[in-house]
């Protein structure tokens, strides 16, 4: 039965005349109602007959079949493209009393949610889990669509052997049963894993045509735009311009169907840009990735949660990609600027943001907080379990906060990037193709260059950050000079990979701002022979470096500085008083130093230092943290202030590392930081010795008193002292102010006191 002559049947059930007390009867009429309307993809529709029927229930004390309503909307919302809604309905369902335990069919539908969260590897744990349930239970149907949506998944985790596998035992079980709409759809998302799997004869790409016209003639316009799109690029890649043409064409026809979520929509765009790159056409390239881009933003924008809106700009990666190598063809180093920059750190690009709104957050990051405490008593493997549980709580509370991220600040015009930066020499690093190229900005005057292959300069950046990390576990020890010479060996290979167009201007002393992409992120800069000495400052992007140096300005209204020290680290509560006596202002140490107390001191201030034992976590870089007294300090945390400090000092192990995901979004304390509108953060990237430390932020914040831009106060800090492994991150300062960095003569000079 399709779904119109469905909801026409429950439609006249539900206008027949009845007797009273059998509310529960409508209400259960009008849920099946809904989910014909959602397989027909009305959605507003279908989610007024489960609201309608979620009351019915509740009002007949029926509160499980209302929960059961309640996750169906989510399911709604899911479809739609309303990801945030769509987790706080699931969660208020559970909440309400469904068992997902006892219901695999709600349990696939939320794993669903998780993979459209980037979650992937969860939510294929429980799509395999729940496809195997619904197979012991005889619910053969579902668990083929499970698996469909599995294939699904998989394909967007890169695993195209996996997808097929799956898409193929679900097409076994849809192919027999008579269901020609979920039978289109097992066919095209198995063409969608051919593809991928390396499937371009035009026998395969006429047939996924028709997969895809069969798809879009059921109702999968989405998955249909997905077939199209991936056929249309091979067959423009394998030098069948007729057969790309007509495949584009149609994966570009819903770019402007107000009807369609936003993801489909930006495939429309993307095959638009691709048919005008095949026709020739640059301007329709620019023109289309723009549509792209602007509503990859709008999408964004409506994820309040800074997990889900990384996420959401990572469907701007092939148009950003497209872009670029087009400008990159026209040979205009302000054009090729102005692409890569675009798409760079969208997520931290907001304007005057609130804090998230989720009150299950604070009180989720306090229980995790204290059962972190409680380890330190030595008791770990009772808190261990109860400690994973309560990270996958804090992380599910924080998605689904609720509110809007605000758009994107403006784009910013190379006028605001040359008069920023006067005196200094810029360089923006970008990955087109699989080469690290560049634009570098100096006098004026933009440059483009390659520097090779972005694989080996990254396993150079890898080497270099080991022999660092070596050498400051050994510091007294007879192998540590070995580290130190590998680690000089691997610094001058990548000055000469990276910095080979600019070493003239940084040997005059001129400062140096740095724009990186994917692992150059982790790089020390200062460790290169070119960078020592020099005022460095290291920017997520262009946009985040200009609104920063007006927060920089703007905060400098505020007076008040905080000084912080963690337990457990020998230097930290002498180096916190240390810093207190010589700049004044709030010292936090000991029992002073909880999570709400320093949370509440950051809000607004002008200068924080926090001495503290620092954590990276890569596989969930909000769970980063420093040790406070009453536990950690979360990147989570920090996405709560109000305002974030204007200049913020982590005197802790790796407190400036990110985990860089797609388009260079990042996550971490810094990024958490610098998207609350922090200036500047100064932070280790490599471990540093403990001693160490504490004499670079003693001289770090002696140049600071000395109004000394961040950046050329960290330069002459670590010179001194012979340290590299902090970076500034966000706003350096002054560089066309005088300061500008220090000479050669100056930096041999600054070594030999240290």
């Amino acid at each position: 039965m399709s779904t119109g002559v469905a909801v026409a049947e429950l439609s006249r059930l539900l206008h027949r005349p009845r007797r009273g007390g059998r509310q529960h009867r409508v209400a259960q009429v009008l849920l099946g109602r809904g989910l014909a309307q959602l397989h027909g993809n009305r959605f507003g529709d279908a989610d007024a007959d489960l609201r309608a029927a979620e009351r019915l229930f509740a009002v007949d004390g029926r509160s499980g079949s209302a929960a059961v309503c309640l996750h169906n909307r989510g399911l709604v919302a899911l479809r739609s493209g309303d990801l945030p809604q769509a987790l706080r309905l699931f969660t208020r369902a559970v909440a309400d009393g469904l068992d997902l335990d006892a219901s695999p069919e709600a349990r696939a539908d939320r794993a669903e949610a998780l993979a459209a969260a980037g979650l992937r590897t969860e939510a294929r744990t429980e799509m395999e889990f729940a496809a195997a349930r619904l197979t012991d239970l005889g619910r053969d149907f579902r668990a083929a669509e499970t698996r469909l949506a599995l294939a699904d998944c998989a394909l967007r985790d890169g695993d195209a052997e996996g997808a097929l596998a799956a898409a193929r035992a679900a097409r076994r079980v849809l192919h027999g049963r008579c269901h020609p709409a979920w039978s289109a759809l097992a066919v095209a998302t198995e063409w969608r894993a051919k593809l991928a799997a390396g499937h371009r004869s035009r026998y395969a790409l006429g047939s996924a045509r028709k997969a895809a016209a069969a798809c879009a003639a059921h109702g999968w316009a989405s998955t249909a735009t997905e077939l199209w799109l991936a056929a249309g690029i091979v067959a423009k890649r394998h030098d069948m311009p007729v057969m790309a043409r007509k495949l584009l064409g149609q994966a570009a026809s819903c770019r402007e169907a107000e009807v369609a979520p936003a993801p489909q929509r930006v495939l429309g765009w993307l095959a638009e840009a691709v048919l005008a790159e095949q026709d020739g056409h640059g301007h329709r390239v620019f023109e289309a990735c723009d549509h792209g881009l602007r509503l990859v933003e709008e999408h964004a924008a409506a994820m309040p949660a800074f997990d889900l809106r990384v996420h959401a700009f990572g469907l701007a990666g092939e148009l950003a990609e497209t872009a670029i190598g087009a400008a990159l063809r026209t040979a205009d180093p302000e054009l090729v600027l102005r692409w890569s920059e675009r798409y760079r750190a969208g997520a931290l690009h907001r304007r005057d943001l609130p804090p998230p709104e989720e009150p299950g957050l604070s009180a989720a990051l306090e229980e995790l907080r204290a059962a972190v405490a409680e380890m330190r008593t030595g008791r770990l493997h009772a808190h261990a379990a109860r400690v994973a549980v309560l990270e996958d709580r804090v992380r599910d509370q924080a998605m689904l906060a609720d509110g809007t991220a605000g758009g994107v600040g403006p784009s910013c015009g190379l006028d605001d990037i040359r008069r920023e930066s006067a005196g200094a020499v810029l360089v923006s690093y970008f990955v087109h193709d699989g080469v690290l190229r560049s634009v570098s900005l100096v006098d004026g005057e933009l440059r483009t260059a390659a520097h090779g292959s972005e694989d080996a300069v990254g396993a150079d950046v890898d080497r270099l950050r080991w022999c660092l990390g070596r050498q400051a576990a050994r510091t007294h020890s007879p192998v540590a000079a070995a580290f130190a010479e590998g680690a000089r060996h691997a610094a001058e290979g990548l000055e000469r990979q990276l910095l080979a167009p600019v070493l003239p201007e940084l040997r005059r002393g001129r400062a140096l701002v740095i724009v990186p992409t994917g692992r150059l992120h982790a790089l020390p800069w200062a460790a290169l022979p070119g960078c020592r000495g020099r005022s460095v400052t290291v920017a997520p992007s262009l946009r985040c470096w200009l609104r920063a140096a007006e927060e920089a300005r703007s905060g400098a209204r505020s007076r008040r500085q905080v000084w912080v020290a963690g337990p457990g680290l020998e230097h930290a509560g002498r180096e916190a008083r240390t810093l207190r006596a010589m700049s004044g202002g709030e010292l936090l140490t000991g029992g002073n130093a909880t999570a709400e107390r320093v949370l509440g001191a950051m809000d607004g201030a002008r200068i924080v230092h926090i001495a503290a034992h620092g954590w990276f976590r890569d596989d969930r870089p909000l769970l980063s943290c420093l040790d406070l007294f009453d536990g950690p300090l979360y990147g989570y945390d920090l996405d709560r202030l109000r305002r974030g400090p204007t200049t913020v000092v982590l005197s802790a192990c790796e407190g400036g590392r990110s985990a860089v995901g797609r388009g260079d979004e990042l996550r971490g304390l810094a990024a958490a930081l610098l998207g609350r509108g922090t200036a500047t953060v100064i932070a280790s990237i490599v471990p540093v010795p403990d001693e160490r430390t504490a004499e670079v932020m003693v001289s770090l914040h002696s140049a600071l008193r000395e109004n000394l831009a961040p950046a050329e106060a960290l330069a002459r800090a670590q010179a001194r002292h012979g340290e590299s492994g902090f970076i500034c991150l966000g706003y350096g300062g002054g560089y066309g102010e005088g300061g500008d960095g220090l000479t050669e003569a100056a930096v041999s000079a600054a070594c030999a006191t240290g």
